[in-house]
């Protein structure tokens, strides 16, 4: 079982990189992805998380462009979209005034709820409206996105949560213990609110696919690693709400970029002197724990939360290529060949939810899927020893 983990993990590796090349985003957020004006005012857009990941871009010769709309998950709801985003140095991803949104160079989608709603469950009433939920509002809009544009990306942004301060900042500084309760809050959120949010998505819209990337709680560990003891607090916030200086917003774009291109930052890009020193010095060191956190970061089944390629590379076991499924996607009878004697397969939903189980002693099976909603599965395959040898992708077509 070791030994297969470890093969995944260097094929995975070696899909990872060079496969996208273009991110065109529009994002239904707020100012903890795009804050402007912000208190000190900066040359162009360096509060904003799409002015970063299109600088970083360039330097990887990749396609990047962005935009958007300002607001929170009850107006974003109202639909159609209303593009507001536009920036200085970043390509326009959707000029409403001349096309429509099908019509729109957009292929991903990235989504955020207010970050003060937390203490409500994903999928409860929502603070705003209790005839909704953070998850019914978030099946609207990615309903309609995906009615009026076919093959999106869908990344919710896990952003940061408020701070809870004895005293508001500014003009107080928070105590180090308040600043400590407020990194272990953003993680725990991470760790539990974020993903159940995810995992909610999973279940009820499992064709999009949904991925996360753990914005906040990625943020609030690298701002507690020693090698950043000497950048000041108030070179990262602005306030306690906390809207950020160009630093948070590098940080988060820094996350999202690696998150959505699938590869780390490249060797030799640097960020522009807005971004404070103590992290722009240790920037190679940054990069790699943000991207071992990334990796990190799976669903119950080890299947990645953020990554949609290394949802299809990460289960692919090379060693067990004689094991074939036909027809892929499937709508009906699925011919499962190459079976060993004496094997279980299992079916599950990319949540790790079980569809099916079923022994066999045949080198081939057919499989009635006729009954499963639309989307992807994978199908797990033990030998008669119970040990997986091999997991592998499905779609399951209409």
């Amino acid at each position: 079982m070791k030994l297969l983990q470890l093969l995944v993990l260097f094929f995975l590796c070696l899909n990872i990189h060079a496969q996208i090349t273009d991110v065109a985003v529009y994002g239904f957020g707020h100012s903890l992805i795009d804050h402007r004006p912000p208190l000190i005012p900066t040359p162009s857009d360096e509060t904003t998380v799409f002015h970063w990941m299109a600088d970083i871009a360039r330097h990887a010769e990749k396609e990047f462009s962005g935009g958007g709309q300002f607001g929170f998950l009850t107006s974003h709801a109202d639909l159609p979209p209303m593009s507001q985003w536009g920036y200085d140095q970043v390509d326009v991803v959707w000029d409403q005034e001349f096309e429509s949104f099908e019509d729109s160079k957009i292929n991903t989608i990235l989504i955020t709820p207010a970050n003060f709603i937390q203490y409500v469950a994903p999928s409860d009433p929502h603070p705003f409206d209790e005839n909704s939920s953070v998850v019914s509002l978030t099946e609207t809009i990615f309903d309609w996105t995906n009615g009026a544009k076919e093959n999106l990306r869908y990344y919710i942004y896990g952003n940061w949560p408020e701070m809870d301060l004895e005293q508001y900042y500014p003009p107080n500084l928070p105590q180090a213990s308040e600043i400590a309760a407020y990194h272990a809050l953003s993680i725990d959120q991470g760790e539990n609110w974020w993903t159940e949010y995810q995992d909610d998505m999973l279940n009820s819209r499992p064709q999009y696919q949904t991925r996360l990337i753990p914005v906040g709680m990625i943020l609030s560990k690298v701002l507690q690693l020693d090698l950043l003891d000497a950048l000041p607090f108030q070179e990262v916030y602005e306030d306690s709400a906390p809207h950020g200086r160009a630093s948070l917003y590098f940080l988060s774009a820094m996350v999202s970029y690696m998150a959505m291109y699938e590869e780390k930052i490249p060797e030799g890009y640097m960020p522009s002197t807005e971004v404070h020193g103590e992290i722009r010095n240790n920037l190679a060191a940054l990069v790699d724990f943000v991207w071992d956190e990334l990796l990190a970061y799976n669903l119950p089944d080890g299947n990645s939360r953020v990554f949609y390629d290394m949802l299809s590379a990460s289960f692919e076991d090379s060693e067990q290529a004689d094991i074939t499924l036909k027809p892929n996607p499937c709508h009906s009878t699925l011919y499962v060949s190459g079976l060993p004697n004496y094997s279980t397969l299992r079916i599950i939903n990319p949540f790790g939810t079980k569809f099916f189980e079923q022994n066999t002693m045949e080198p081939t099976e057919q499989l009635d899927i006729r009954s499963f909603p639309e989307g992807i599965y994978y199908i797990q395959i033990f030998d008669k020893t119970n040990t997986l040898i091999t997991v592998k992708r499905i779609v399951k077509a209409n």
